[in-house]
């Protein structure tokens, strides 16, 4: 037995209402989606309701194509499914351009069962999904750009955490999970803005924590701190920190930043280690990826700034990266109130990151924070008055209003970050 399909899920966002309300050209559109896709189409049928809104179906040879819309709220779910090597994610695509959507999720969704052999009360299926965006959409179109021409993969380790690739070509670049994580050309700019603010802010940074950061690339700007007198990094995933220690071009990059005699790695995962550590840190950074789903979710929690409260020092400041202000400002936000409830006076900054667009960060404290004005360490994209990084536009601003405390109970920061992050 030997059954490949491919399944799109898609909800549409900011559509065009007048598209999302006219039954004959949601059918023209969906026919001409199918043709494209070469599958035969057996039966139409479109149902407008009273007073707006469309159920369509298309049933095709192979499966079935599907929409149902929302006029008044600007959103259509679609459902595409089909079967045969035929791939459809850029005729996926463009449906949702012909619908005018601004901001999409799409789910691309590998079907089918290749076990012929093996018995069936043995048999597993399985199933891949990976989430598709702006951001790592250009990320997959990027890498496999990349991966077609003149190129050297330093590291390749796919494990049961994720998919890890450093790859050179004209520059350097990690992917995890076809998702980019740094580029050599700018990756100072995020790893500066990171790490040399908080420092700036600090009275007596001599023990720092690092959550994250298996590059090494963060623990190479907080060594340029000769107060500094010993640096925890907690890391999930070994092969990131097996990569950052042992190919020579990660190494370089990161100037052996893990050689240091200051630095002690911890392989676990940072909700165990700070459960179980009864140490106080002057400084915590956490670099942890977006939260695109309710796992990462867990990491911006109320119940997870408490443990961080509990493990700094009287004067300890925390800096969390925290998306875009620009383009994901209500998660931007939603991340400092929940800092904030969980008694965290915060002071929030960004830049531009070229890879990443503008980018925000947020400082937490156990007691007010005075504006940050400079740094005594050199750095190479940040202006000498940190409090240009302070200022927000408008746009980003007025989204404030709309942000969540994220907690264990309500947790919401994925679902936010996939309504309002997610473009094509």
């Amino acid at each position: 037995m030997d059954i490949k399909g491919k399944h799109l899920l898609m909800d549409a966002f900011e559509c065009d209402e007048v598209i999302l309300n006219d039954p004959s050209l949601l059918r023209r559109i969906l026919v001409e989606a199918a043709l494209d896709a070469e599958m035969e189409v057996l039966h139409c049928y479109f149902h407008q309701f009273t007073p707006q809104g469309i159920t369509g179906i298309l049933v095709l040879a192979t499966s079935h194509l599907s929409i149902h819309t929302w006029p008044e709220e600007n959103y259509a779910s679609l459902d595409f499914y089909t079967c045969g090597d035929k791939e459809i994610i850029e005729i996926g695509y463009a449906l949702l351009k012909q619908l005018a959507s601004k901001k999409a999720v799409v789910y691309s969704i590998s079907r089918g069962i290749q076990h012929a052999e093996t018995p069936t009360k043995n048999r597993q299926h399985a199933e891949s999904t990976r989430l598709l965006n702006r951001g790592d959409d250009s990320d997959h179109v990027s890498l496999q750009q990349i991966l077609s021409g003149q190129h050297d993969i330093l590291f390749h380790q796919k494990n049961r955490i994720q998919d890890i690739q450093l790859i050179k070509a004209s520059d350097i670049r990690m992917y995890l999970d076809e998702q980019l994580q740094f580029s050599s050309l700018d990756e100072h700019a995020y790893h500066e803005a990171l790490v040399h603010p908080i420092f700036a802010a600090s009275l007596n940074p001599r023990r720092i924590l690092i959550l994250g950061g298996g590059d090494g690339l963060a623990l190479r700007e907080v060594l340029k701190y000769k107060e500094v007198k010993e640096i925890e990094l907690v890391e999930i995933d070994a092969d990131v920190v097996n990569a950052a220690m042992n190919v020579e071009e990660l190494k370089k990059l990161n100037q052996r930043s893990f050689e240091d005699s200051r630095v002690t790695v911890h392989i676990q995962d940072a909700v165990d280690y700070l459960s179980l550590n009864s140490a106080c840190y002057d400084i915590i950074i956490i670099d942890f990826p977006d939260p695109t789903n309710k796992k990462i979710s867990t990491l911006y929690t109320k119940e997870f700034y408490a443990l961080l409260q509990r493990s700094l020092s009287h004067s300890g400041l925390v800096v969390c990266q925290s998306n875009s202000p620009r383009d994901t400002p209500i998660v931007f936000w939603s991340i400092n109130k929940t800092m904030k409830a969980s008694q965290f006076y915060t002071l929030s900054y960004h830049t531009i990151i070229p890879s990443f667009g503008d980018w925000g960060f947020h400082i937490g404290s156990k007691t007010p924070l005075a504006p940050i004005l400079s740094t005594d360490v050199s750095s190479t994209t940040l202006p000498s008055d940190f409090t240009k990084l302070m200022r927000f536009s408008p746009h980003s601003l007025s989204k404030k209003q709309f942000a969540v405390v994220n907690t264990a109970e309500h947790l919401v920061l994925h679902k936010i970050f996939k309504k309002e992050g997610l473009y094509l």
